[in-house]
């Protein structure tokens, strides 16, 4: 019986931990393509909070962040305090803000940080979290830097701090 018992797990063992290399190995393959795939921005439609349609093609010349956020978020919170106070030294960057939750939720969030008339700023709604998924988001915030030439030069998600995100910009140039 013993014998048994061993010959069995002797089978079972290596085929599981075959398994479990080759799901690692998969998924790992999976995310590092949809990485190498972020290296330019990727194209993508969704609407503003007034309702028009912005897209990749909308996105201005110049370094661009896109930011996937929650107005609940407390990291959120405290990166839109930090923007508040540092975004009119840097209007040079063209921010792409996306959020799933409602459109009167992200006004209010934007409004709350005196952030919803700045022109450097895109306030989108994700409802279906499109965005989130197409970009390969991990977390929220999600921070996306692009360069003038549309090179990725950041991607972190997270508590940061605003100031270092803007470093990656000085880096790359």
């Amino acid at each position: 019986m013993k014998n048994k018992t061993l010959k069995i797990l002797a089978i079972i063992i290596p085929v599981l931990l075959i398994g479990v290399m080759a799901y690692l190995f998969t998924n790992y393959q999976n995310k590092k393509a949809k990485v190498e795939a972020l290296q330019i921005i990727p194209v993508f439609s969704v609407k503003d909070i007034n309702g028009k349609t912005v897209t990749n093609s909308d996105l201005q010349e110049g370094n661009k962040l896109l930011v996937y956020f929650n107005p609940e978020c407390h990291f959120c919170q405290a990166e839109m305090q930090e923007l508040s106070s540092i975004n009119n030294k840097h209007l040079d960057i063209q921010w792409i803000m996306f959020s799933s939750q409602s459109i009167a939720e992200i006004k209010n969030f934007a409004t709350k940080y005196n952030l919803q008339n700045a022109e450097n700023i895109k306030w989108c709604t994700d409802p279906k979290a499109e965005v989130y998924t197409k970009f390969a988001m991990t977390g929220i915030p999600y921070f996306l830097g692009y360069n003038k030439e549309n090179k990725l030069v950041h991607r972190s998600t997270g508590a940061i701090k605003i100031e270092k995100v803007l470093k990656d910009f000085d880096e790359s140039k």
